[in-house]
C-alpha cells in the first residue's frame, strides 16, 4: 500500500464561479501542457518539500503531491533532487524535439534512488499509445458537498478509458500515459470537459472534481473559477518504461533522433556503424554480423525497398539523410514478422512524422576537404545548367544520332556500302567530343536543410491532423589521393601484372524531400508518407603506370556521371478494434521507384609503345557507355494482433500477409570506334583523343580511317520481375512478467525471372527462373531475471536469394575498383539456421551492458569472386555458390556515465561496443577460408562530454573493423582483403540558446590509408583527406 497525501489548497467561493465554470479540479490539470513532469516519492509517500533542479538552472519545489513541472527543450538534460542544500540524487536523460517526458524518482529510507524516464511524442497514434506505459488516476466526484453516484469519468484521445463512480463518488481508472480529453458526465448534472489532461507514466494521481447542477450554475455570478488542488503520488508496478532495445522481443539495437544528431552523421549509412557488429561497405551498404547485401533486409516505415545500385541487392543507405529519420532499429535476430531474408538482420528506417506543435528548423553547413577544397580538381567537361542540383539537363544524354545509327547498322545487309559508310561517319562524329577531362578550383562543401510541421485539432471530427515537410541539399567534394592500383598473376599473386598510381575526384550532390501527413481520429490513425531522394555523383579518375600484358607505360582515365533516385509513396493505417481494445490492425501500401541513370561513361587509354616518347591512343578501348535502370516496387501488408490474458499469463497472437511485386528494366549501350589501326597514325603528342580521332580521320570505312562501332553486348540489357508473397503467424506469451516465449512461422513463395541474352547473342534469348517456397520458423525465449537484468535465447531459419543482376549475363561497373562485374544465371538460394543468446543489464535509463553470442549455419552461400584471366578481362568479377558456411561471433555493448559535479550538469560518458567474428566457408573442393564480407572484428568507442548549463557538447567517435575479404580469389588466386583502418571523428556542439546551435565536425582525423591487399601485396590503396565541417541549426 502506498501512502496517499491529500491537500485542499483553497475552497472555491460562489462569487468566483460562473455559469460556465461548473468543474473544479486539480491544479495538475493546468500543468498538463508542460513538457516535463518530475515525480518524486520517498518511502512510498510524496516527497513534498524537496527541490528539483533542471539543467543546473531552473529549480522548483515539489508540490504537495510530489510533482514539479518544467518546460523542456530537446537535447541532454540533468535533474538534481535537493533536500535543502544536500544532493539526494542526480541523473541525466535525453529528449528529442517535441517530446514530453515523465520522470519517476523513488527514494528509499536511506535516500537510495531508482529512476525511470518515459519520453514520448504527444502526437502519437492510438496504436502507439495503447502499447505505452500506463498511469493511474483516482478521485472523488462531488456536488454540493455530497458524493455523486453513477458519474462517468472518461478519457478520450485515441485510447478510450472510463470508470463509473461508486456509492461514495469514488472512481479509479488506468490508461497509457499521454495527453487526453477528460469528461465527467451525469444524467442530472450534465457533462463537463477538461482539455489536455495528462496521465503520467508509472504513477498514480488523484484528481477530485466538483460538479454543479445546471440550475445552480445559472444562479451564480460570472467570475473566474478558483481551482482546488487534490493530488496523490504513488508508484505503480515496474515493467512499464518503454525502451526499444530493453523491451523488444528479439535482439535489437536502436539509434534515435538524439543520437543521430550527436554523432553528426549526414546520412543513415554513416550512422549505423556506431552499432555493434555493423559495418558499411562503399559508404552505402550495411553489413550486420559479417553479412550484407542479400543477407540483410531493409525496410522504410515497414515497407521493402528496391535498390538504385545494379551491383547490390541491398539499398544504398546514403540516400536517406539523418535529418529525416526518427529512429533506426537494427534487428539482429529473426522473428516471423520480419522479411525472410533477414539472416544478418533487418534495418528498419522510421522517418519523422508530424509534431505535437507548430515548429521547424533551418540548418546550414560549410565544409573543407584536405586535398581538394580550394585546389584544382578534375571535372567532367560536359556541363549542364542544372549540374549544381545534380540533374543532367541533356548534356550527357545518349546522342539520338548515335542510337539511330546503331539501330540502322543492324540491317546493313539491306543497303549498300555507300550508305554504311555515311552511317559510320555520322555515328562516329556524334560521339567524338567530350573525352578530355577539365580542371577547376573546388569550392567549399555546402549543406542546407529545412523542415516545418504543425498539428491542428478538428473538434467536429474528434480528430487531429498534422503534417511534417523537410528538404535537404548537399554539394560535397571528395578525393582519392596517393592512389595505387595493382593486379597480380601466379598462384600466390607473386607476379605483378599491372601497376598504376591514380587520383580520383568526386563531386556528390544530394537532394531530398519528405512530406508526411497524419490523421488521428478516435482509435484509428492514418498516415501518408512521400519521399524523394536523389544522389548524383560526378567522378573523374586518372591512372598512370604500366600494363602487365605489354609491359608498356600507360595513362588512362574514366569520366562518369551517375544519378540515383528513390521515390516512395506510402499510405498506412493503425486501428484499435473491439470493445476491450484487444485487437490492433496495421496495414500499409507502398509504391516506390528506384532509378539509376548513368549517361556517358567515357574510358580513354594511351600506351607508350615505341621509343619516340609519344603515347599512342588505344582506339579499341575508347568507349562511351550509357546505362539506365528502373526498378518499380509495390509492397502491401496487413498485420493483426490480438491481446488476451489468463491470470498471470499475458498473450498475444499476431498474424499477417505481405505481397511484393517488383519489375526491373535495365538498358545499356556502349559505343566506340572501329578501324583505323593500319591506316591512321595513333600517336597522341598532346594526350588528346582529337590528336587521333577527328573529322579528318573519321572516314566511315575501317580500311581508310575510323568508323562508328556499336560495342553493346546482347547481354548488356535485361528485364526482370520478382513476386514474393508471404504469410506468418506468431504467438507471444508472457508469464508472471518474468518469462516470455515467442514462437512463429513464416511461409514465403518466391519467383524471380530474368530475361537477357548470351554474351554473343548467338544462342538467342536466355531466361533465368528462380522459384522456391520457404517455411521459416522462429523461436525466442526471454527471461527477465530482475527488473534490471534479462537473458534472451533465439533460434530461427532464414534464406538468402540472389538478385536480378546476379542471375543475369549483363555486365556493370563496380565504382570502388573500377572493374566489370557479370552475373551468373546458375546461382542457387541459400538456407541459413540462426542461433542467438544475449544477456543484458540496465543500471539506468542511460547506462547498460550487454553480451551476445551468435552462430549461423549456411548452405550454398553466395559470394563475389575474381575471374581468372589476364589484362582487362582479368580485372572482372562474377558470383558463385560455395558449398557451406559458418559464422560464430560474440559482441559486447556498454555505456557508463560519470558526473563531474553534484548536479550532473557537467558529465562525460564512455560507450563502447565490439565484436569478434569467426567465419568459415567450405568450397566445392573441401578447402576452407573466411566468408566474403565478414570482418574479423568490429570496434566502436564513443566518448562524450556535456556541460548542460553552458551548452557545450563534445563527442569523440572511433571506429575500426578487422580484415575483410571483399573479393574471393579463384583458381588458386589469393583473396582481396580490406585491411583494418581506424577512423576518428570529433563533433562539437554549442547551444547558444534553446533554439540556436553551432556545430563543428572534424572527420577522418588520422587520414590513414584505405588499403586493399592480395597475397600480402597492395591491391589498391588511397587516402581521402581529413574534413572540417562547421554550421548551425536554428529551431523555431
Amino acid at each position: 500500500m502506498s501512502l496517499m497525501h491529500r491537500e485542499a489548497r483553497m475552497k472555491p467561493s460562489f462569487s468566483q464561479i460562473g455559469a460556465a465554470a461548473v468543474l473544479i479540479c486539480s491544479s495538475a490539470l493546468v500543468q498538463a501542457a508542460d513538457e516535463l513532469v518530475v515525480q518524486v516519492s520517498r518511502v512510498g509517500a510524496s516527497a513534498a518539500g524537496l527541490t528539483v533542479v533542471l539543467d543546473g538552472e531552473v529549480s522548483k519545489p515539489l508540490d504537495a503531491g510530489g510533482f514539479a513541472y518544467f518546460d523542456l527543450a530537446s537535447g541532454a538534460h540533468s535533474v538534481q533532487i535537493l533536500d535543502g542544500g544536500r544532493t539526494l540524487h542526480s541523473f541525466r536523460f535525453n529528449t528529442a524535439d517535441g517530446q514530453l517526458a515523465d520522470v519517476l524518482v523513488t527514494l528509499d529510507a536511506e535516500s537510495e534512488a531508482s529512476t525511470s524516464v518515459e519520453s514520448y511524442f504527444a502526437a502519437e497514434t492510438a496504436a502507439q499509445r495503447s502499447r505505452a506505459v500506463t498511469g493511474r488516476i483516482t478521485g472523488r466526484v462531488e456536488s454540493r458537498g455530497a458524493p455523486v453516484v453513477g458519474a462517468v469519468v472518461a478519457l478520450s484521445g485515441g485510447v478510450e478509458r472510463s470508470a463509473v463512480t461508486d456509492q461514495n463518488g469514488v472512481y479509479a481508472l488506468e490508461a497509457p500515459r499521454g495527453i487526453y480529453s477528460l469528461s465527467i458526465s451525469h444524467p442530472d448534472l450534465g457533462t463537463q470537459n477538461v482539455a489536455d489532461y495528462r496521465v503520467i507514466a508509472s504513477a498514480e494521481k488523484q484528481s477530485d472534481f466538483v460538479l454543479r447542477s445546471p440550475a445552480a450554475a445559472q444562479s451564480l455570478a460570472i467570475g473566474v473559477p478558483q481551482l482546488e488542488e487534490v493530488t496523490v503520488i504513488a508508484s505503480l508496478p515496474a515493467g512499464g518504461m518503454q525502451d526499444s532495445e530493453r523491451f523488444a522481443t528479439n535482439v535489437i539495437n536502436t539509434l534515435d533522433v538524439e543520437q543521430l544528431a550527436r554523432f553528426g552523421d549526414t546520412d543513415v549509412a554513416a550512422s549505423v556503424i556506431r552499432v555493434p557488429s555493423v559495418t558499411v561497405q562503399d559508404d552505402q551498404f550495411v553489413f550486420i554480423r559479417g553479412l550484407g547485401d542479400r543477407y540483410v533486409s531493409s525496410t522504410l516505415n515497414g515497407a521493402t525497398l528496391p535498390s538504385t545500385n545494379p551491383t547490390k541487392r541491398s539499398v544504398p543507405l546514403d540516400l536517406f539523410p539523418s535529418s529525416m529519420v526518427e529512429q533506426l532499429d537494427i534487428r539482429k535476430s529473426y522473428l516471423a514478422s520480419m522479411p525472410g531474408e533477414s539472416t544478418g538482420g533487418n534495418l528498419e528506417i522510421n522517418t519523422r512524422t508530424f509534431p505535437n506543435e507548430r515548429g521547424g528548423s533551418l540548418s546550414l553547413q560549410l565544409g573543407y576537404v584536405d586535398g581538394v577544397t580550394l585546389d584544382d580538381a578534375y571535372v567532367d567537361p560536359a556541363s549542364g545548367d542544372f549540374d549544381v542540383f545534380g540533374w543532367d539537363d541533356g548534356a550527357r544524354q545518349r546522342p539520338a544520332i548515335a542510337y539511330a545509327v546503331a539501330q540502322a547498322l543492324q540491317y546493313s545487309d539491306y543497303y549498300g556500302a555507300a550508305v554504311e559508310r555515311e552511317l559510320g561517319k555520322l555515328g562516329a562524329n556524334a560521339i567524338t567530343d567530350g573525352f578530355q577531362y577539365d580542371t577547376e578550383t573546388a569550392t567549399p562543401d555546402l549543406s542546407m536543410g529545412a523542415n516545418y510541421g504543425d498539428v491542428f485539432d478538428l473538434p467536429d471530427w474528434g480528430a487531429e491532423f498534422g503534417f511534417f515537410v523537410a528538404g535537404n541539399y548537399k554539394n560535397e567534394r571528395g578525393v582519392r589521393k596517393d592512389g595505387i592500383r595493382r593486379t597480380y598473376g601466379g598462384v600466390d599473386a607473386s607476379l605483378l601484372l599491372d601497376d598504376y598510381t591514380f587520383e580520383q575526384f568526386d563531386n556528390d550532390v544530394d537532394a531530398s524531400g519528405l512530406l508526411s501527413l497524419g490523421l488521428n481520429i478516435g482509435a484509428s490513425s492514418f498516415t501518408a508518407n512521400t519521399i524523394v531522394s536523389r544522389v548524383t555523383s560526378e567522378s573523374v579518375r586518372v591512372e598512370e603506370g604500366f600494363d602487365g600484358d605489354e609491359l608498356n607505360p600507360s595513362i588512362s582515365w574514366s569520366i562518369e556521371w551517375e544519378e540515383r533516385q528513390f521515390i516512395s509513396q506510402q499510405l498506412a493505417g493503425e486501428h484499435i478494434l473491439g470493445d476491450d481494445e484487444s485487437w490492433t490492425l496495421n496495414w500499409q501500401l507502398t509504391g516506390s521507384r528506384a532509378e539509376r541513370y548513368a549517361p556517358d561513361r567515357r574510358d580513354v587509354r594511351f600506351d607508350l609503345q615505341g621509343n619516340d616518347g609519344i603515347y599512342n591512343l588505344q582506339v579499341p578501348e575508347l568507349t562511351r557507355r550509357y546505362d539506365d535502370l528502373v526498378d518499380d516496387n509495390l509492397d502491401g501488408s496487413v498485420d493483426a494482433n490480438y491481446l488476451f490474458s489468463n491470470g498471470n499469463l499475458e498473450s498475444s497472437l499476431t498474424f499477417g500477409v505481405n505481397g511484393i511485386s517488383r519489375e526491373r528494366d535495365s538498358d545499356s549501350d556502349t559505343y566506340g570506334f572501329g578501324g583505323g589501326l593500319l591506316a591512321i597514325d595513333d600517336n597522341a603528342p598532346n594526350l588528346a583523343v582529337s590528336d587521333v580521332v577527328n573529322s579528318d580521320t573519321i572516314t566511315g570505312v575501317s580500311s581508310t580511317g575510323f568508323s562508328f562501332q556499336d560495342k553493346t553486348l546482347p547481354s548488356d540489357s535485361y528485364d526482370a520481375e520478382m513476386d514474393l508473397n508471404s504469410v506468418y503467424v506468431s504467438y507471444d506469451a508472457l508469464w508472471n512478467l518474468k518469462y516470455q516465449l515467442v514462437v512463429g512461422v513464416r511461409y514465403e513463395e518466391f519467383e524471380q525471372i530474368t530475361d537477357t541474352f548470351s554474351l554473343s547473342g548467338d544462342q538467342g534469348p536466355q531466361q533465368s527462373v528462380l522459384a522456391e517456397d520457404s517455411v521459416l520458423p522462429s523461436l525466442s525465449f526471454n527471461w527477465f531475471i530482475t527488473d534490471e537484468q534479462q537473458l534472451r535465447f533465439g533460434i530461427s531459419r532464414t534464406v538468402a536469394r540472389p538478385d536480378f543482376k546476379e542471375t543475369s549475363n549483363a555486365t556493370f561497373y563496380d565504382r570502388e575498383f573500377n572493374f566489370r562485374v557479370r552475373g551468373n544465371p546458375n546461382l542457387q538460394v541459400s538456407d541459413v539456421t540462426n542461433y542467438d543468446v544475449r544477456w543484458e543489464k540496465y543500471w539506468s535509463d542511460q547506462e547498460s551492458l550487454s553480451v551476445a553470442l551468435f552462430y549461423k549455419d549456411m548452405t550454398d552461400p553466395i559470394e563475389r569472386v575474381v575471374q581468372p584471366a589476364s589484362g582487362t578481362a582479368g580485372n572482372s568479377r562474377t558470383f558463385q555458390n560455395a558449398e557451406s558456411g559458418e559464422i560464430l561471433g560474440v559482441e559486447i555493448d556498454g555505456r557508463k556515465d560519470f558526473a563531474l559535479d553534484d548536479s550532473f550538469t557537467r558529465s562525460f560518458f564512455v560507450a563502447t561496443n565490439a565484436s569478434l567474428i569467426d567465419s568459415e566457408v567450405t568450397l566445392q573442393n573441401a578447402s576452407t577460408r573466411n566468408l566474403q564480407g565478414a570482418p574479423d572484428y568490429t570496434f566502436n568507442l564513443i566518448v562524450g562530454y556535456d556541460d548542460i548549463a553552458q551548452g557545450h557538447e563534445l563527442t569523440l567517435l572511433m571506429n575500426q573493423s578487422g580484415e575483410t575479404i571483399v573479393d574471393v580469389g579463384v583458381s588458386g588466386q589469393p583473396d582481396v582483403i580490406l585491411e583494418p583502418r581506424m577512423d576518428v571523428n570529433l563533433v562539437y556542439r554549442y547551444s547558444l540558446s534553446d533554439t540556436f546551435t553551432f556545430r563543428v565536425k572534424l572527420e577522418n582525423l588520422l587520414d590513414s590509408e584505405l588499403e586493399f591487399t592480395q597475397g600480402g601485396n597492395i591491391f589498391q590503396s588511397y587516402k581521402r583527406g581529413y574534413e572540417v565541417k562547421a554550421g548551425f541549426d536554428w529551431e523555431f
